[in-house]
This record gives C-alpha cells, sequence and structure tokens, in this order.
C-alpha cells in the first residue's frame, strides 16, 4: 500500500508544481503550500518504505558513499547559520523559504534517487510531467497574449510574480523536451516544442532567451567541438567572477565617472540594484542576512545610490550574489564547492543530463536569480542530485 501511494505521489511536484501558489494558513507561523505537503508526505512515505522493505542498511550506505550530499549538508548548514544569525528579522518567512527553497526539496530528491538506483523509479518520467505542465503554461501565455492580459509593458506572465518566473519553467519545458523528445528527429514532438517557444518569447525574458538558445547549441554541437564539462567549468568561473566584479563595481564607476541621471534606463536600475547588494554584503560579510529579509535591507541602502528602480527587487538579480548575501560567505564557498564536486562526476547516472540544465541555472543566474521560487528550486535540486 505505501509502496503504491509513494510511487504514485512522487509524480505531483513535477506535474503540477503549481501547486504552492495554494497556501494553508498556520495561526502565528505563517502558511504551509501544497507543493510543500505533497514533498513532505513523499518523503515521509519513502522513508517508510525504506524501513519496510528492510532497506536501511541500503540507504544508509548510499548516503555516505555520495560525496554531493555531503557537500549539501554543509551548505544546508551554513543556511542554518544565516537563519538563527538573523532570527529576529523576518524569522517566519526567512524560515519559511529555507524549508521550501532549500531542505525539502533536497530531502525528497535523497529519498526518490535511492529508489531510481535501485530502478523502482525512471527518472525521464519526472521530466515527461514537466514537460507537461510546461506545456499547459504555454498554451495558457498564448491565451493570455490574444486576449491582452500582460503586463503595463507586455509581457505575459500569467499568474506567477514576473513573466521572468514564468520563462524559467518555459526555458526548463524546452530544454526537457530537446533531451528527451528530441523534437529535430521525431517530428511528432515539434509542433509541441514550436509551443513552448512561442510561449517562452511572450514572456520578452532576455535572460531566459539566451539560456535557453546556449544550451541549445550546446545539446546539439558535436562533442569534439564543445566538451560539456569544460563549458560547465568556464560557466562556473564566469559566474564567480562576476561576483568578484560586482564586488568593485563602486570604484570602477567613480573612475570612469559614471552619472546615472543620463539616459537613465533600466541598466541604472541593475546598476543600483549590484551596488545596493555589495553594501550588503560588505556589511553582512560573515553570516548573510537569511533568506527572506533582502527588500528590507535593500531599501535601506539604495537611497545612497540614485536613482531609484521603480519596484522593490525581492532578490540581488545574481544567483551567486543572492547566495552571500542569503547565507555568507561560508553559503557561498559551500555553494561553489558543490558546482565545481558536479563538474568531477562525469560517470554518474544522467550526469550530462543535468550539466545542461545546471548550465541553464547559471548563464541565466549571471542576470537573475533563477532558483528563487518552490518550482524552480524543486528542479535545479533534483537534478543536481540526480
Amino acid at each position: 500500500m505505501i509502496e503504491k501511494i509513494f510511487l504514485k505521489i512522487i509524480y505531483l511536484p513535477f506535474l503540477i508544481p503549481i501547486i504552492y501558489m495554494i497556501k494553508f494558513p498556520i495561526e502565528g507561523y505563517g502558511s504551509l503550500n501544497l507543493l510543500d505537503i505533497t514533498l513532505l508526505f513523499s518523503i515521509i512515505s519513502g522513508t517508510l518504505l525504506i524501513f519496510q522493505k528492510r532497506n536501511w542498511e541500503d540507504f544508509r550506505e548510499y548516503l555516505l558513499s555520495n560525496s554531493l550530499f555531503n557537500g549539501t549538508g554543509l551548505f544546508l548548514l551554513a543556511g542554518l547559520i544565516a537563519l538563527f544569525v538573523n532570527w529576529d528579522i523576518n524569522w517566519i518567512k526567512s524560515l519559511s523559504v529555507f524549508k521550501s527553497f532549500f531542505v525539502l526539496p533536497i530531502l525528497f530528491t535523497i529519498i526518490v534517487k535511492f529508489f531510481i538506483e535501485k530502478k523502482k523509479v525512471k527518472p525521464q518520467s519526472f521530466f515527461h510531467c514537466y514537460l507537461g505542465y510546461s506545456l499547459v503554461l504555454s498554451l495558457l501565455a498564448i491565451f493570455y497574449k490574444l486576449f491582452q492580459i500582460t503586463t503595463f509593458d507586455n509581457r505575459v506572465r500569467l499568474f506567477f510574480d514576473s513573466p521572468n518566473q514564468l520563462a524559467i519553467s518555459l526555458s526548463l519545458g524546452i530544454l526537457s523536451s530537446l533531451i528527451f523528445w528530441n523534437p529535430f528527429k521525431n517530428k511528432k514532438f515539434l509542433f509541441p516544442t514550436l509551443i513552448l517557444a512561442i510561449g517562452l518569447l511572450l514572456t520578452k525574458s532576455v535572460g531566459a532567451i539566451l539560456a535557453t538558445l546556449l544550451v541549445t547549441v550546446l545539446i546539439y554541437s558535436p562533442q569534439k567541438t564543445l566538451k560539456t564539462k569544460q563549458v560547465f567549468q568556464v560557466f562556473l568561473v564566469l559566474s564567480f567572477s562576476l561576483v568578484l566584479l560586482i564586488l568593485f563595481l563602486t570604484p570602477a564607476l567613480e573612475k570612469l565617472n559614471y552619472n546615472p541621471f543620463l539616459n537613465k534606463n533600466s541598466l541604472d536600475s541593475r546598476l543600483v540594484i549590484h551596488l545596493s547588494t555589495t553594501k550588503i554584503i560588505s556589511d553582512n560579510f560573515l553570516s548573510g542576512i537569511g533568506f527572506a529579509n533582502f527588500q528590507k535591507k535593500y531599501l535601506a541602502k539604495q537611497t545612497q545610490f540614485p536613482p531609484y528602480p521603480q519596484w522593490a527587487v525581492p532578490h540581488s538579480h545574481n544567483l551567486f550574489t543572492q547566495i552571500w548575501v542569503s547565507c555568507g560567505i561560508f553559503g557561498l564557498i559551500f555553494w561553489v564547492f558543490l558546482l565545481f564536486k558536479k563538474t568531477l562526476s562525469e560517470k554518474k547516472l544522467f550526469w550530462k543530463v543535468s550539466v545542461y540544465f545546471i548550465l541553464y541555472f547559471l548563464i541565466h543566474g549571471l542576470v537573475d536569480v533563477s532558483i528563487w521560487n518552490n518550482d524552480q528550486a524543486l528542479f535545479f535540486w533534483f537534478i543536481f542530485l540526480l
């Protein structure tokens, strides 16, 4: 009975991850969303199944033999320290983000991967579920566009907080299609893939579109020309270098006599975000500020860097600086260590598939925080630990 339930419910988070928007309030302690509940139920039922099948020794050996799990544990520890250091600031929301974006997706993947290695679960099935989900989103995006249900700048966002969040979901669907359906060979899958591409274009998310194009080139390039491992390492170095560049942004702009009031545009807004982020990092170098405090800290710092963006940004618009500002320097170190370890795991199951997706997150993460949402975080940790 437990096995039947487990083998069905584990696909639900990938088939309809949007259920994170359905929330159940807990008086005095925020709320619990339906995606969290589904992940938690999967974790509990999977754990019970391990005991029922008397696979505890195999599971223990599986945990100890995977170096990525150990590194992930250290990363979570850094996040937990940041959470407790900043406990007096918005602790309920920070704890909720830590739980939904990190703890539950990681534990879910650890449990599911055990059954994948036991040949009880097929990893392709999760991506097929997500493909169906993203295809529905794309059809809705086209419908919204036809009826002019768009943002002030004519972008489609559906029910997401921003068009960029929708774009990430559609990009992951496109890459899943290219990897598992291969629409250029299997023509029957070409039309659904084009529908996904149209939906992505309607979001006008430049970061998502460029990241998808770059990873597509890698997928279809001869491996003698572009080796996946080397490309992964290049973008890892590039991502970390950009963090260092952002840290030295203020003195560089002063030397260039930069005037933000001349020809003011969206680039100026991004510069204000990055300049404010460097100030927050310098004030909270070791421990970070926790997981839900960026907006408050940003609004306090942005007054030092006019002109001000028209929106109160919820994150730093760069994946690596967001990890640093949230978890502190040790969180960033463990994050880079984890990504580097992933480049060394070429012989692991599904390594190349997971690297294509991680590359997408890294490339898009240069200009946005590509895992800072429930469904995106789940997808990232699933493919990362796979």
